[in-house]
């Protein structure tokens, strides 16, 4: 499990670098907007219809747990 923990962090590293090379030239929304659309394009294209609903359920009933990142973290 250690080994898929340090794998999903450097991939959450690498692709997170990504966005914050490509929120240098365009607006935050739209990176974020575009990550959304791919995200849920390949949920859907993963999973069985049954597994994508309760995977949008789950993400619209974490609403509350997401926190933003802070002010003085520079993004762009």
């Amino acid at each position: 499990m250690k080994d898929e923990e340090k794998e999903l962090q450097d991939l959450n590293n690498k692709i997170f670098d990504q966005v914050l090379k490509h929120m240098k030239k365009h607006d935050p929304q739209m990176v974020a907007g575009t990550l959304m659309a791919i995200a849920i394009r390949l949920y859907k294209t993963r999973l069985s219809d049954d597994g994508f609903h309760k995977m949008l359920q789950t993400i619209m009933e974490s609403e509350d747990e997401v926190e933003s990142y802070d002010v003085g973290e520079t993004l762009h």
